[in-house]
């Protein structure tokens, strides 16, 4: 049963083609209506006529776009291109070719996928080239967008491989033993880790500074308004800088829980940061600590906290840090040049 009917729907479809073909006056409407560009040509592109579809878009006549007239809204740039494609066309039984088209309306350029084919005589001679140009720029600049994401990947991948061995190998330098080394690595991991993750939610987005700190600090257990104080104007970052600003930030929290401000009960962090109006725009980050045990000093053996701190955000985005170790409470402050690199628009 299921056979016979495919069978009656066949026979259906070749009559409705064989009227189609019958009529004249159906065959015009569908040349005019279907949404691409249409075109008939001579060997090498010698265009003989040109569909209304073709003048509305590009804004050329039928005589205009003549001969080889119909290269002067082919881009500049994918002239040679086309005329090659063109050479090749008869060896490879077809033409086929991306390029952009200038829009009559705008001059604006749209990406088009060109395709031809030849009809021929019975002796097997090309008589002429039926073409038709599809409008394919949507699916191109995704395409496109797709690369650069996957190229944008593969370089944060290499980034953080690469920022994974320095912790490794320095967390390693700079512990007094296994369980130090265990606690800091998995620590300082962590802290790339949550920037990634967020990355991941929204890789068009940038990462809010706010909230990076506001994570370092719940981390430790610490929630705004109770021990801390967060308070800045709206920065989104670059996923590589808060990759850097976040370690840092790690840093300066672990050492405030362990050491500083929040291993007290009175202690309290304020985390604030202004931007000031230069070319490019100044970052002015404040860590600050109050209410906690009196600092000795700066410490004696030199860390990977501080060397993240002092030397890591200076190579990797031209920030500045100045430490004060005083007795009342560390107090940082990191001068940070918001480029192009830095932050994104927000």
């Amino acid at each position: 049963m299921t056979q016979q009917r495919e069978q009656d729907e066949d026979r259906d479809a070749a009559a409705a083609s064989a009227a189609l073909l019958a009529d004249p006056e159906a065959i015009r409407w569908l040349v005019e209506t279907i949404p691409q560009l249409l075109w008939r040509s001579h060997a090498l592109g010698e265009w003989i006529w040109a569909s209304r579809q073709w003048t509305a878009f590009t804004g050329q006549s039928d005589a205009a776009a003549r001969g080889q007239g119909w290269l002067a809204v082919v881009h500049p740039d994918d002239r040679a291109r086309t005329r090659e494609a063109w050479r090749a066309a008869e060896s490879r039984g077809g033409l086929e070719v991306e390029h952009r088209l200038r829009q009559g309306g705008d001059g604006g350029y749209r990406w088009f996928e060109t395709r031809a084919a030849p009809r021929r005589d019975a002796a097997g001679r090309i008589l002429e080239w039926f073409g038709t140009a599809t409008d394919v720029h949507d699916l191109k600049l995704s395409q496109q967008r797709q690369a650069e994401l996957l190229a944008e990947l593969q370089h944060r991948v290499r980034n953080t491989l690469s920022a994974v061995r320095a912790i490794a190998r320095r967390s390693a330098e700079t512990s007094t033993g296994k369980d130090d080394y265990a606690m800091h690595l998995d620590g300082r991991l962590a802290a790339i880790s949550r920037v990634q993750s967020a990355v991941i939610r929204n890789p068009a987005g940038g990462l809010d500074l706010a909230m990076l700190v506001a994570d370092e600090l719940l981390v430790c257990g610490v929630r705004e308004g109770e021990a801390a104080r967060i308070a800045g104007p709206p920065v989104l970052l670059h996923a590589r800088a808060a990759e850097i600003l976040g370690l840092a930030l790690h840093e300066l929290a672990t050492n405030a829980v362990k050491f500083g401000a929040l291993s007290a009960l009175a202690g309290r962090v304020a985390a604030t940061w202004v931007i000031e109006p230069a070319e490019p725009a100044v970052l002015t980050f404040d860590w600050v600590e109050r209410g906690g045990p009196p600092v000795p000093g700066p410490p004696a053996r030199r860390g990977f906290g501080l060397e993240v701190l002092e030397e890591r955000l200076a190579h990797d985005l031209d920030a500045r840090t100045i430490l004060d170790f005083a007795r009342k409470g560390l107090s940082c402050r990191i001068v940070l040049p918001l480029t192009a690199r830095v932050v994104r628009p927000g």
